[in-house]
């Protein structure tokens, strides 16, 4: 068994979400020693394809007779492969566009990281086969980091390492997340408050730029950043926010989590069901509620929930994530890859 994935995100972020489920898929595989190629040109069993971007490759892989395998709505924070969009003139509901329905229905199988997933896109019209596979993670990586990894998030941006770090990960598409993130940065000048998009916030629409251009000099909007930097961002990190209303990229909440940040989400967001109110994250159904849980937690005023969410985490191993992918591939394969070359 061969298993075909891109060797990077489909589009232009180099080192933002996509590109990191990959390499987690990559890394889970290899637990199993699954076979994979990132090489077009190779012969392969089974095609894996993260973004409704994909289309060209799940079209010739069906073509060739070769069975797709579709991870949807694990990198919603990502552009490139979010599966996902804003409903016309809201920034709070949430729709699936006729083209990812097309993509997902062209598909073999569909593997979302939670029920609350697979229903909205049942809900959309999606008809294949979805299957809930959560994606692993290597909690070693994250919890014995190399000798120095934590002071390169400040050497990279220059910052003094003694000052305390908020983070927070959005797609620079609707301003309600950063507003948050501002009026929290307002109360704390002498915490950094950096905000982590796909891309650099110049190349925003003109009503992001303005919401983002701010006095506060212990705020940063910054875009793609090396794998390391951004590392060492969340081990640094007092809490990592999610405060938009788009659907968690459970793959950065896995990493966040992994590196013991403390979790403060907009409830709307919380679609996986992962997170429980006061037990492992906090969550806030309205902005003020965000600013009032950051600002509690920064005061010492409640209690952190990350080893809680530590402990749940450590369920979702690579190994156990890549035996999960080689039983979805052989039984995908047996099913639908007769045709295959």
């Amino acid at each position: 068994m061969k298993v075909y994935i891109p060797e990077t995100n489909t589009n232009r972020f180099v080192n933002f979400e996509g590109t990191r489920l990959l390499k987690t898929l990559k890394a889970s595989l290899e637990t199993c020693d699954v076979e994979y190629t990132s090489s077009v040109v190779d012969k392969f069993d089974v095609v894996h394809l993260i973004s409704p971007l994909d289309d060209k490759k799940e079209n010739d892989a069906l073509e060739r007779g070769i069975p797709v395998v579709v991870s949807a709505m694990f990198t919603e924070s990502d552009p490139s492969c979010s599966f996902i969009e804003y409903k016309p003139h809201s920034t709070h509901e949430i729709s699936v566009s006729n083209k990812t329905i097309h993509f997902l229905n062209e598909s073999d199988l569909i593997l979302v990281p939670s029920y609350q997933a697979r229903n909205l896109l049942r809900e959309s019209g999606v008809e294949k086969e979805i299957v809930v596979n959560p994606p692993g993670i290597d909690l070693s990586h994250f919890s014995r980091p190399a000798e120095g990894q934590k002071e390169v998030f400040y050497r990279y941006f220059r910052e003094e390492s003694y000052r305390d770090l908020v983070v927070a990960v959005g797609d620079y598409q609707t301003t309600d997340g950063m507003s948050v993130f501002l009026e929290v940065a307002r109360e704390f000048p002498n915490i950094l408050f950096y905000y982590f998009g796909p891309y650099s916030i110049d190349k925003a629409s003109p009503k992001i730029r303005k919401t983002a251009q701010t006095s506060l000099k212990n705020v940063k909007f910054v875009g793609d950043v090396p794998d390391d930097v951004y590392e060492s961002a969340l081990l640094n990190a007092k809490i990592f926010l999610l405060p938009s209303y788009r659907p968690i990229g459970i793959v950065s909440l896995f990493e966040a989590i992994a590196c013991r940040c403390q979790i403060i989400v907009r409830s709307q967001a919380n679609l996986g069901g992962f997170l429980k109110e006061g037990k492992t994250a906090y969550l806030g159904e309205y902005s003020e509620t965000l600013t009032s849980l950051c600002r509690d937690y920064l005061n010492q005023k409640i209690s952190p929930t990350t080893e809680a969410a530590y402990e749940e985490l450590s369920h979702y191993t690579l190994k156990s994530s890549g035996e999960q992918l080689k039983a979805i591939y052989q039984e995908v394969y047996n099913v639908h890859g007769f045709k295959g070359v």
